[in-house]
């Protein structure tokens, strides 16, 4: 990412930030202190990102402190705010258009394309309007509003 991009994500990157990262394996090397020291739902989250890394094939130390980098990461970036995460169908739906948003932008496949190979149970006029809605979410983040 380069500077103009990481200030248009809100994602602007400090010094002072990454020298706590580079010193994070100090704070956490000793699992149990670590355990105690952090609020219980900081440690909750290490652990679900150890486990995904985990079943990733990501192992051992390598795996709990890329977690404990991952969760700083995301406790920097949004900690303090009150985000609505969702869960179960609407999760799956959100990670779909995703997906179907980044294989149209990124890969320039065709909303047919899309359609046909990824997502067959929507009808052409949905694909449409998920990646309308996406690429509008897509330029709002990177295109501030003039007035």
């Amino acid at each position: 990412m380069t500077d103009s991009t990481e200030n248009q994500a809100g994602f602007a990157f400090d010094d002072n930030f990454d020298a706590l990262l580079e010193n994070l394996n100090d704070a956490t090397a000793d699992k149990a202190k670590a355990e105690k020291r952090f609020k219980s739902h900081l440690w909750a989250l290490v652990n679900v990102v150890e486990r995904r890394l985990n079943k990733q094939g990501i192992q051992g130390d390598k795996a709990y402190q890329l977690s404990c980098h991952i969760i700083a990461e995301i406790a920097h970036y949004q900690g303090g705010q009150c985000n609505y995460l969702p869960r179960g169908d609407k999760l799956k739906q959100e990670l779909r258009n995703i997906h179907m948003f980044r294989l149209w932008h990124q890969q320039s496949w065709s909303p047919e394309k899309i359609r046909a190979q990824y997502c067959p149970e929507l009808n052409q006029i949905q694909v449409y309007k998920i990646l309308r809605e996406a690429r509008q979410a897509h330029l709002k983040k990177i295109q501030p509003q003039l007035l």
